[in-house]
C-alpha cells in the first residue's frame, strides 16, 4: 500500500494543475481510482474547472480536497516529484495533494471494510471556490457525518481560520510632460501616500491564535511612460482578518481609515470570504483530536470549509504538510505524514460511522 501511496503521490504532483493548466487531466487520474474501488461518480461545473463527488454508501463522512495549485514559481532546488530524505519535493505537495492521496488510499481501504465513505475533489480552490460552492449543495455533504477538509494543518486538527478581503485601489491624477511636472498631477504619488498609510491599518478586532488584520500589497501599476506624469494608479491588496470580524465591519473601517489621509481614491471589492470559526468542543472535532492525538490548530489562509461550514457544522481542517510551505519554492511533503493521515482518516470514518450503543 505504501508504494502504491509514493507512486500515487508522484504522479499527482508531476501533472501540472495551476490556474493556466487544463484541469481535466489531474481529475481524470484521480477518477480513474475512484471507478477502480468502486465509487459511484459524479461530476460538477465545466471543462475549465470541474469538480467531482465520488460516493461509496451512505451516511458516511466526506473527505474534501483540492487538486489544484498556484504556479510552480522559480528558484526550486529540487525537480517536481522528487522524493529525497522521505519527502516528496513539488508544487501542491503540502498544500494539498500529500492529503487527497491520504484520502484516497483511506477510501480504498474503507470500502474493503464496506464502511460508507465520500470524496469531494476540486480545481479551483486557489481561484474562485465554485466546485465547493457546487458541492455544499450536494445532499452527501449537507448530511455528511463530518467533513475533513485537508489543508495541510501539521497532523493537528484546526477549527478556525482567517476570512479575506481582497481590495482594489486607483487613484487618478493629471497627465503632463515629465520635464514638466508641475503642471501635472502624479497618480503613483498619491498611491504611495494611500498604501503607506493603509500599511498603519490595525483593525479593532484580533483572535486569540489567529493574531489580528495581516494586509499584503499583491499589485502595483501605474504610468506608461518614463517621460509622462502618470494620471492613473491601480493597487490590489490582500487583506486576511480573525473571526469575529465582519467583512463590512473592516471594509468600512478601512475605507474610513483611507479617509483619514486626505488624498482621493476610490476602493472597490475583488473578494470577500468569510471567517470561520468552528466551536473546538464540538463531538467530531474532539474525536477526530482523540485519534490523531493532536493539538488544535488554526490556519491563516481561507480554504473551502467556507463555504461548507454554511451548510453543515460538521466541518474539521487536517492535514498533512505544513501551511509554512504552501505557495513556497522547494514545497515538500513528508511521505510518513501522509501514511499517518490516511491511517488517522481511516480511523475517524469507522469510529463515526459505528452503531452506537443503547
Amino acid at each position: 500500500m505504501k508504494r502504491q501511496m509514493v507512486d500515487m503521490l508522484a504522479d499527482l504532483v508531476k501533472v501540472p494543475s495551476d490556474s493556466f493548466s487544463d484541469k481535466q487531466e489531474i481529475l481524470d487520474y484521480v477518477q480513474t481510482f475512484t471507478d477502480q474501488i468502486h465509487m459511484r461518480n459524479t461530476l460538477f461545473g465545466d471543462a475549465t474547472a470541474p469538480a467531482l463527488l465520488a460516493e461509496y454508501g451512505q451516511a458516511g463522512i466526506v473527505l474534501s480536497g483540492h487538486l489544484d495549485t498556484p504556479p510552480i514559481g522559480d528558484y526550486w532546488s529540487f525537480s517536481q516529484s522528487q522524493l529525497a530524505s522521505g519527502r516528496m519535493y513539488g508544487r501542491g505537495a503540502a498544500d494539498m495533494k500529500g492529503t487527497v492521496v491520504a484520502m484516497l488510499q483511506a477510501a480504498q481501504d474503507l470500502i474493503q471494510r464496506k464502511i460508507p465513505v465520500a470524496l469531494a475533489l476540486t480545481t479551483d480552490e486557489e481561484t474562485t471556490m465554485q466546485g465547493a460552492i457546487a458541492l455544499s449543495k450536494t445532499l452527501p455533504l449537507r448530511r455528511a457525518k463530518a467533513i475533513v477538509v485537508g489543508e495541510p494543518t501539521g497532523l493537528r486538527v484546526a477549527y478556525a481560520e482567517k476570512g479575506v478581503l481582497d481590495l482594489a485601489i486607483e487613484t487618478r491624477g493629471k497627465a503632463a510632460h515629465g520635464a514638466m511636472p508641475h503642471l501635472g498631477e502624479n497618480a503613483i504619488s498619491k498611491m504611495m501616500r494611500i498604501l503607506r498609510g493603509l500599511e498603519g491599518f490595525k483593525g479593532r478586532i484580533a483572535h486569540p491564535e489567529l493574531g489580528s488584520v495581516t494586509l499584503n500589497i499583491g499589485t502595483f501599476n501605474g504610468g506608461n511612460r518614463l517621460n509622462v506624469v502618470p494620471n492613473k494608479c491601480t493597487a490590489e491588496v490582500d487583506i486576511r482578518f480573525p473571526p469575529p470580524y465582519a467583512p463590512d465591519q473592516l471594509y468600512k473601517e478601512i475605507e474610513d481609515h483611507l479617509r483619514r489621509i486626505k488624498t482621493p481614491f476610490t476602493l472597490r471589492r475583488i473578494l470577500t470570504m468569510p471567517s470561520v470559526q468552528i466551536d473546538p468542543e464540538m463531538e467530531h472535532i474532539r474525536i477526530l483530536r482523540e485519534i490523531a492525538a493532536a493539538e488544535t490548530a488554526v490556519l491563516v489562509h481561507a480554504s473551502e470549509a467556507v463555504h461548507y461550514s454554511q451548510v453543515n457544522p460538521r466541518v474539521v481542517i487536517f492535514g498533512a504538510g505544513e501551511e509554512e510551505l504552501s505557495h513556497q519554492a522547494n514545497e515538500y511533503v513528508k511521505v510518513e505524514a501522509v501514511a499517518r493521515a490516511s491511517e488517522i482518516l481511516k480511523k475517524y470514518a469507522q469510529r463515526l460511522t459505528a452503531p452506537r450503543a443503547g
